[in-house]
């Protein structure tokens, strides 16, 4: 627990802080504390199955980065498509091609979120209009069966 903390203070230059879950389910409420008091990243959750080297993790912290950030993130999808056959969309679980997919961001750039990838989920375009500005744990769970009843919904 002493190196989550550490890590939370001493985050440079990451867009985000990441726990991992079994530390996040016991230190929760610490950790939502911590984040608060880091200057210039907002609270979040976020749980991601797989992010680099990493399984099984929260993302509880955006860097802000401003009004100015811009929503567009040129070329996500196309690159996710390419690099994963057969993917289909989080949402609703259409197959993905190049025409129909778009990227959306987990927490909006409106509510503060970043443009990093753990943030960034590839979706069909419906979904992603159709979503709007809705919470996204709670889209998730309307849209998507296999989400409705779990409390962590790992993507």
């Amino acid at each position: 627990m002493l190196r989550t903390l550490k890590d939370i203070i001493w985050n440079g230059e990451e867009p985000f802080i990441i726990v991992d879950f079994n530390v996040y389910k016991k230190w929760k409420w610490l950790i939502v504390i911590m984040i608060f008091f880091k200057r210039g990243f907002v609270n979040c959750e976020i749980f991601r199955k797989e992010f680099k080297f990493y399984k099984d993790i929260v993302v509880v912290g955006l860097k802000y980065s401003g009004k100015r950030t811009k929503r567009r993130c040129k070329g996500y999808a196309k690159q996710f498509i390419s690099n994963n056959i057969g993917a289909r969309c989080v949402y609703c679980e259409s197959q993905l091609t190049t025409e129909n997919s778009t990227t959306d961001h987990i927490i909006p750039i409106s509510k503060k979120g970043n443009n990093s990838k753990v943030n960034l989920v590839v979706t069909c375009k419906k979904c992603n209009e159709e979503r709007g500005n809705l919470e996204f744990r709670r889209y998730l769970k309307l849209k998507n069966p296999k989400f409705k009843d779990q409390k962590y919904p790992f993507i």
